[in-house]
């Protein structure tokens, strides 16, 4: 195998000094094939990385239409470079984080639910102190299996990254009662964390899809029967473990009795209500969500963009 130090080398003429591999093989005991090989291996072990810059900025004849249609304060529609799902996600996760940095001001409080999409935003939060920012989970997140939803982690990183103190809600997202939800809900502890979340002046969340891949069902809050009456009863998305349908209303209100965090009416209250949706499968979902007006600000890519603009109700 290569030696490390030869491998630096070699990096540093070409990426560096920006010989050509034929140059370098002309000073080097290494030939042209052999050059490419250790460039190749300089890569895989770290010696060098690539990182591509470029701006991003929302394609905005999509945005106006996407704000002027649904009645929205703000749009981002990230433009798709590649048909790679982990890049798109990657790019609506960080202009929403450099977004999230501008509008969040001293003693603001800051509510979030959790899921994948938020945990794609976390990764990107530049580092600012905020002085007296709260940080408030706005549903229950401890799951019932051992499939993570990430609910803990997530408000740690963005506490790290505002310097700012956060306030878990700890308690199943969904509990098998009426009674065993107002119980929880009577505690102190839980009565000041979804309290707070109420008067959350900024709500960030994701925009689940009602389907079998969602956080939700892996996580074993739903069996497979339950899940399949949901779905039946016309069930498109959620927003903090709430269901709606199409046109925004709730589907069950017996679960939604059962759920644990933020009401969705609640949101609409919010000076900044933050979502995020990335794919066109989620079309349903976000226009729902926009039926009900629990949004006022949307951070979506390109492929969903067009799909929302374009969607006719079934």
């Amino acid at each position: 195998m290569y030696e490390f130090n030869e491998l630096v080398k070699i990096s540093k003429m070409y990426y560096e000094m920006g010989m050509t591999q034929k140059e370098i093989s002309e000073v080097s005991k290494h030939s042209r094939p052999t050059i490419s090989r250790m460039l190749e291996a300089a890569m895989e072990r770290g010696i060098v990385r690539v990182q591509i810059e470029y701006p991003l900025d929302s394609i905005y004849e999509l945005e106006e239409e996407i704000k002027n249609k649904f009645h929205l304060k703000k749009v981002f529609v990230a433009p798709t470079f590649v048909e790679e799902d982990t890049l798109i996600v990657q790019d609506v996760g960080k202009a929403l984080a450099n977004y999230l940095t501008e509008i969040c001001r001293p003693n603001d409080i800051l509510g979030i639910s959790w899921g994948t999409t938020l945990g794609v935003v976390s990764n990107y939060l530049p580092k600012r102190r905020i002085n007296g920012l709260k940080i408030v989970q706005l549903n229950g997140g401890i799951p019932v299996n051992s499939y993570s939803n990430g609910s803990f982690g997530l408000l740690e990183k963005f506490s790290e990254a505002f310097e700012g103190q956060f306030h878990l809600l700890s308690a199943p997202t969904i509990v098998d009662s009426e009674e065993i939800a107002n119980s929880i809900l009577s505690d102190s502890n839980i009565k000041q964390v979804v309290d707070l979340g109420k008067k959350a002046n900024i709500a960030l969340f994701g925009i689940g899809r009602t389907h079998y891949e969602s956080v939700l069902y892996k996580s074993g809050y739903f069996k497979t029967e339950s899940y399949d009456r949901l779905i039946s009863k016309g069930a498109v998305g959620d927003i903090c473990s709430r269901f709606f349908d199409i046109n925004g209303d709730l589907v069950d209100s017996e679960l939604n009795r059962r759920t644990i965090g933020l009401q969705l009416e609640d949101l609409q209250e919010k000076e900044h209500c933050i979502a995020m949706a990335v794919g066109a499968k989620k079309v349903k979902a976000v226009y729902g969500a926009l039926q009900g007006n629990y949004l006022n600000t949307l951070f979506v890519d390109e492929h969903l963009a067009r799909k929302l603009l374009s969607y006719k109700e079934e």
